[in-house]
């Protein structure tokens, strides 16, 4: 017992009642600070706490983040982000993983970004911010995702698509003559023939599958 008494002596004498008053009302003027909109000033403090009195807390990082973002220091924000992205505490990496995912997509960065609002919804489960923003990005990256395959469908069914040439224009003038008289089958037939010797004929496939459609109906009958 005389022992422990002895070694909470010398802690007691070690702490400087000085540096704790200090650092508390430091970390007072830079909450009001950063409450003010002061982003400027709430740096300066929580740089003098984090550089000269060396008080390293993870909430204290990620004040210090939140002020560089704020100031539009997207350097020092993002660096001081990516210090705590891996901190033992949950909030605080969740928080920081969150930030620098919605930097990411601020940049255009969208898997990365992603990546990081998954590592945040990791961190804190019960961080709802981050999930909705993850789900968010997700279905903006599915829907330009499906717009692009429509898009990228739409060109090749445009390139696909063949003008029809001279010889396949005058074979559907016949086939709408032998139409207009009711021969649809002769119709069907020599379009059918034509697509052999030119491709282009082709090009009135519906055409061609409407007189199939019609002839087949004819001879059933």
């Amino acid at each position: 017992m005389k022992l422990l008494f002895i070694l909470s002596l010398l802690l007691a004498t070690f702490t400087d009642p000085w540096l704790v008053r200090k650092i508390n009302v430091t970390k007072a003027q830079a909450e009001s600070a950063y409450k003010k909109g002061d982003y400027k000033l709430a740096i300066s403090k929580y740089r003098y706490l984090i550089d000269s009195l060396d008080v390293n807390e993870a909430e204290i990082n990620l004040n210090l983040a939140h002020s560089y973002y704020l100031e539009k220091d997207s350097a020092q924000a993002k660096n001081t982000y990516a210090s705590i992205s891996e901190s033992d505490n949950g909030r605080v990496k969740s928080k920081a993983n969150q930030q620098l995912g919605i930097m990411a997509n601020q940049s255009g960065k969208t898997d990365e970004a992603l990546s990081y609002f998954k590592n945040a919804i990791k961190a804190d489960p019960a961080n709802g911010d981050a999930r909705y923003n993850y789900e968010m990005l997700k279905r903006k990256v599915e829907e330009e995702k499906k717009k692009k395959q429509q898009q990228q469908q739409k060109k090749q069914d445009k390139d696909n698509k063949m003008e029809p040439s001279e010889y396949a224009k005058r074979l559907k003038e016949q086939a709408d003559n032998l139409v207009s008289q009711q021969q649809y089958e002769s119709a069907y037939n020599l379009l059918m023939a034509g697509m052999k010797r030119d491709k282009t004929v082709s090009s009135y496939q519906d055409y061609i599958t409407r007189l199939g459609n019609v002839a087949g109906i004819i001879k059933i009958n």
